[in-house]
């Protein structure tokens, strides 16, 4: 009787049942929970702390975001020591209102956004299969929740974690004046607080303090889409399963979007650094084939890389991307696999083919892109 509850909740005498389908579904957008919580985040060389954070629902009810922790791991990924609080099962939000300090710019910022509430309703609602327990029982998949990343000039951008990770979109916030320094710290001395922390940012950071050049395109660049498709040179080979690791810190997977995501050509792609593809083709067991699309050195795992040689590496992977999209259209990504495909084994990698963009007129080999090729573990 969930319609009916829902109604309840809200204090009408009409029934769910009685209201046509589209006000149904419209309902249920506003009204229906689900388990979630939410991480923050920002990046190593921009620094932040948020103030105070929470997301609204339709009904004007809060769910609360982690708040008060220093934050300077990378950007998109997880730096609050806290998820939110409150119930375990709460409504989708349909706006997010966020004040934080940027210890690099030594500005505060403030913003209330409407969120696109429908579309992450769809996500919570989504089928996203199962896993199967070494027991043998099934686990059902499902959506975790949001991560929200603060960049430079206000910037906001924020992930669904739903078998993998979802960009929902990003916002700009404006600089404030109205937040009391002395509420913020317990130290009145706001040039000291600041130059403390910002003494122990990256040196490449310090510099552009100095000279006044905090920007936030670094991470503009990475959330930069791109039309193509994804496949390979051997027709032979039929792409069943895949996990892509994205430049904007997307995690997209058959479980998240389908095999119709490969050939798709109307929403956009970030710029991929790294892919899982599980192919089958006329051999046994199926392959899976483990992908860097570039590397700066062969013998530099991307996770070992310092923050300003990553970043120098990320602008390479994003200049080359543009580029080539603004010299060719119809592009597709493929993996060009040598004539002779060796396997590798876990302690000995093979590298038998190159990432590659293509048209109808032009194709570029990523040059420091690796393949290696194994057999798929049976489940």
């Amino acid at each position: 009787m969930i319609g009916r509850d829902l109604w309840q909740e809200k204090g009408t005498e009409l029934f769910y049942y009685f209201l046509t389908k589209e006000k149904q579904e419209k309902m249920l957008t506003k009204t229906e929970s689900f388990e979630w919580d939410a991480e923050t985040g920002a990046d190593e060389t921009a620094p932040m702390e948020i103030i105070y954070a929470e997301f609204i629902m339709s009904d004007g009810s809060a769910g609360f975001i982690p708040s008060g922790d220093y934050l300077n791991n990378r950007w998109g990924s997880s730096g609050s020591g806290s998820m939110s609080v409150g119930d375990d099962r709460k409504k989708v939000p349909d706006s997010l209102r966020i004040v934080w300090f940027s210890y690099a710019e030594n500005k505060f910022f403030k913003g209330h956004f409407q969120l696109p509430q429908k579309r992450m309703y769809d996500i919570f609602k989504k089928d996203y299969g199962y896993d199967i327990m070494p027991d043998g029982t099934k686990s059902k998949n499902r959506c975790y929740g949001y991560t929200l990343a603060i960049a430079p000039q206000g910037m906001i951008t924020l992930w669904m974690s739903a078998e993998g990770s979802i960009e929902i979109g990003t916002y700009y916030a404006e600089e404030t004046f109205d937040i009391d320094w002395n509420s913020f710290s317990k130290n009145p001395n706001r040039e000291e607080v600041v130059k403390d922390y910002q003494k122990d940012m990256p040196a490449f950071v310090q510099e552009e303090i100095a000279q006044n050049k905090i920007s936030n395109q670094y991470f503009k660049n990475r959330l930069q889409r791109y039309h193509y498709t994804i496949g390979t040179n051997r027709e032979d080979f039929k792409i069943i399963d895949y996990n892509i690791g994205f430049i904007n810190k997307e995690v997209i997977r058959k479980s998240n979007s389908g095999l119709e995501y490969l050939t798709d050509t109307i929403n956009g792609k970030a710029v991929p650094y790294d892919m899982t593809l599980f192919i089958k083709g006329p051999f046994y067991p199926n392959l899976e084939v483990r992908i860097d699309v570039d590397m700066p050195d062969s013998n530099i795992a991307y996770n070992d890389l310092e923050i300003a040689p990553l970043k120098d590496f990320n602008n390479q992977l994003m200049a080359r991307f543009k580029t080539f999209f603004e010299q060719n259209k119809d592009v597709q990504l493929y993996i060009k696999f040598d004539d002779k495909i060796v396997k590798s084994n876990i302690n000995k990698p093979v590298y038998c083919g190159k990432v590659c963009l293509k048209s109808s007129t032009q194709e570029m080999v990523i040059p420091n892109s690796r393949v290696e090729v194994y057999d798929q573990e049976e489940l």
